[in-house]
């Protein structure tokens, strides 16, 4: 045990030992590591501090440096300080007005100053005011129009002193814009026109304003310096071509007319000049390129003119500055304030730090010619200030060093802590169930978004197959051929149901309704007299309408005096003679019609078959028109103690009585041989009379003969007492519009007993008539 403890003692003191060094030369390298990264950051900020410094001020008085330096140039062409004080504060007034840079300004007046000499005062602020408000207004180089200015005060340079070099400028400048706004052109082409016009307009006294509207003029169909050349064409041949032409283009002071007037001076002697006689002894008389010049002209003399009445009427740069500030930017205009604000502040510190700045600059000069005169304590202080750097930059190694490992270090152990974090697990699953209800939602949020789109295409499919189908139905070849099936369809389903439709048809009571009402007016019809009959009644009354006017015709004229017309229409001829007639077949007797009694709610007696020979023979045959052909036996019931007697109702369709009575057959009769000529009149077959059996016989017997006795006057007495055409001529023909000839449709004779032929000769006699 002894000897384990001394082992662990033994062990830990060696420890001890070994770890103490190490970590007090860990806890140096921390320390030396801290204290570098601390007075590193005290040189940072300090030296960062030096230099926002010296950037600031520089920055600050950067405007206003260049500024000078501008000025500098131009004080370099010797130029006085009064006017480079003037050009100064023109070219900040000129900044913040239009938007422009101040220096660029400056920059501008170095090349008036270089191109026109003699500039004193204000006159260099002025050139290169209006320079550079041309050159805003026309929208080219500061640089470019200066030179044209320059340009232009050498061509017009008497002009300009006579005028006054500043309103001159002006006025130049004015004119200039006004050109460029009229003959859609711009500065530069007319500075071109102008450099290969020369001075030989200026000489021979043409106005600046004239000389601008032609080359102008000239400019809108060609390049400028072509249009200038063709003016200094002009003015080379103008003498000759006056010479040849014999005309005068001077006035009395032997100067050269304005170019309207030469041109309706030639106009006058040429005429049209796109005769080419005319056009060739032009360009004989002027040359080619000046003979081009007045054709150009010719052709656009009122854009000529205006031009020239317009540039003649400027007087100043008022065009021009309105045309500028119409293309200013307020954003700009208002960066060029800021930075003119800056050059103003510069320019007013520049001569408190100039003393400070060349003191410094010779304390420079100074050190610099020591380092010559000593060399080696150059070397020394060289030496010595390598050697700081290079201490700076080896603690700034070990602090990036130290910060490097303890960057990996604590990356380390975070890798460390996390590979062995208890909790991970979970974390891990919680992520996990995260990620799978977050995709689970979006699953479900796709879903819902396919379903949709599905529904819209479905929707937009159902659009397009509704539009097909009305297309479809729309067509009428749909139709026949939605016809044709469908009457196939019809066809093939009559053909298989054929026996249930007709006898689901045949058994329904619509049908048996139907077929009622049309037998109903089959009847009718029949009564009628059927289609002959109609179409007779209709053809005699057409003929007696037509024969009633012809008569009333006749009967008018025949009221004038000396005119008697005899002629009448008459009747239509009879015909001449009867179909055959045959006798009447009698099957069975035609019994009695019976009109039924009054029916009483009690019960009635048994029924038995009336006797045929105790009814009395109707004394009137039936007529058709009163009496239907087929109708069912009549029925008499018999009278009921306490009653009144029964009213005689013909042609009363009788009622089943409640118990059926029993029926006796009566005998049937013997038909009588036919004689003489064979009317076929119809019978109906009727089944034997039903009378109500009662306990008196003679009650029937009454009744009938009431019956009898009422309806005797309609029976006739002997056959003359029926009228010409018969019984039945009588009844109908109740209008003018009947036919009065003989016209049998129909006889029906109904008797009780069986007639012998003189008998039914008698009856067919009456019922013809005549």
């Amino acid at each position: 045990m002894a000897d384990k403890s001394a082992r662990l003692a033994f062990i830990l003191s060696l420890t001890d030992k070994v770890t103490a060094p190490l970590g007090k030369v860990k806890m140096g390298f921390s320390d030396l590591a801290e204290q570098s990264e601390k007075h590193i950051k005290t040189m940072g900020f300090g030296l960062a501090g030096i230099t926002g410094a010296y950037v600031g001020i520089t920055q600050s008085m950067e405007p206003a440096l260049e500024m000078n330096r501008a000025l500098g140039e131009v004080r370099s062409l010797n130029v006085a300080e009064d006017a480079l004080n003037a050009l100064n504060r023109k070219s900040l007034e000129f900044s913040v007005a239009y938007g422009e840079n101040a220096r660029d300004f400056v920059a501008s007046a170095y090349h008036i100053e270089g191109a026109i000499k003699g500039l004193v005062g204000n006159q260099l602020a002025t050139f290169t005011n209006a320079s550079d408000v041309l050159a805003k207004a026309t929208k080219a180089d500061a640089d470019t129009m200066g030179t044209y200015v320059g340009t232009m005060y050498n061509l017009f340079k008497g002009q300009a002193d006579a005028m006054g070099k500043g309103q001159w400028v002006e006025t130049l400048a004015g004119q200039t814009a006004t050109a460029v706004q009229l003959f859609r052109t711009s500065g530069e082409q007319i500075g071109e026109a102008f450099k290969a016009a020369g001075g030989l307009a200026s000489t021979a006294g043409v106005s600046l304003a004239e000389q601008m509207a032609v080359l102008g003029t000239l400019g809108s169909t060609m390049d400028g310096g072509e249009a200038g050349g063709l003016y200094k064409s002009f003015f080379e041949n103008v003498s000759g071509a006056s010479e040849k032409l014999g005309m005068s283009f001077v006035d009395q002071q032997g100067k050269l007319l304005p170019m309207m007037d030469i041109l309706d001076k030639l106009k006058g002697k040429f005429g049209d000049l796109s005769i080419e006689a005319n056009g060739k002894q032009l360009r004989d008389a002027f040359g080619g390129e000046a003979a081009r010049l007045i054709t150009t002209l010719m052709g656009d003399t009122g854009r000529l003119k205006n031009g020239m009445e317009q540039l003649g009427n400027v007087r100043g740069l008022e065009n021009a500055e309105r045309m500028a500030k119409n293309m200013v930017d307020p954003w700009q205009q208002f960066g060029a304030a800021v930075q003119a604000l800056r050059i103003a502040f510069g320019q007013s510190l520049i001569p408190i730090l100039t003393p400070l700045m060349d003191r410094l600059v010779g304390i420079a000069s100074t050190l610099t010619r020591w380092t010559q005169l000593f060399p080696n304590i150059t070397r020394l202080i060289g030496i010595v200030t390598l050697s700081f750097l290079a201490i700076t930059a080896a603690m700034s190694l070990l602090t990036l060093t130290v910060g490097l490992s303890k960057m990996a270090w604590l990356g380390a152990t975070v890798v460390w802590n996390a590979l062995t974090w208890s909790g991970y697990r979970s974390i891990a699953m919680f992520l996990y169930h995260t990620v799978m209800v977050i995709g689970f939602v979006a699953g479900l949020v796709l879903m819902v978004a396919w379903m949709g789109l599905v529904k819209g295409a479905m929707l937009l499919w159902q659009g397009a197959i509704w539009l097909v189908n009305t297309a479809l139905l729309a067509n009428p070849v749909t139709w026949i051929v939605i016809g044709i099936v469908a009457l196939v369809a019809a066809v093939a389903a009559a053909i298989v149901y054929w026996d249930e439709w007709t006898s689901a048809l045949l058994n329904s009571e619509a049908f048996q309704w139907v077929s009622g009402q049309l037998t109903a007016l089959s009847e009718w019809f029949d009564s009628m007299g059927g289609w002959s009959a109609m179409a007779s009644a209709a053809w005699d009354g057409i003929v007696n309408i037509f024969k009633s006017a012809i008569n009333g015709l006749i009967e008018m004229l025949n009221k004038i005096p000396g005119v008697n017309i005899e002629a009448a229409f008459g009747d239509m001829p009879a015909a001449p003679d009867l179909p055959t007639i045959s006798a009447p077949q009698v099957e069975a007797p035609l019994l009695p019609q019976l009109v039924s009694a009054p029916q009483q709610p009690i019960q009635a007696p048994p029924l038995v078959m009336a006797a045929t020979s105790k009814a009395p023979a109707p004394a009137l045959p039936a007529l058709n028109a009163l009496q239907p052909r087929t109708q069912a036996p009549a029925l008499v019931l018999a009278p009921v103690p306490k009653t009144p007697a029964p009213i005689a109702q013909p042609l009363t369709a009788p009622e089943a009585p409640r118990t059926a009575p029993a029926l006796v057959a009566a005998p049937a009769l013997k038909t009588p041989a036919p004689i003489g000529p064979q009317l076929h009149v119809t019978q109906p077959t009727q089944p034997p009379a039903l009378v109500t059996a009662s306990k008196p016989t003679e009650k029937a017997e009454q009744s009938q003969q009431r019956i009898n006795n009422a309806v005797t006057s309609l029976s006739p007495k002997r056959p003359d007492a029926v009228p010409r055409g018969g019984l039945l001529a009588s009844i109908q023909n109740n209008n003018q519009t009947q036919n009065k000839g003989t016209h049998v449709e129909n006889v029906n004779i109904h008797t009780g007993k069986p007639m012998n032929p003189l008998e039914l000769e008698g009856m067919l006699a009456m019922a013809v008539g005549g």
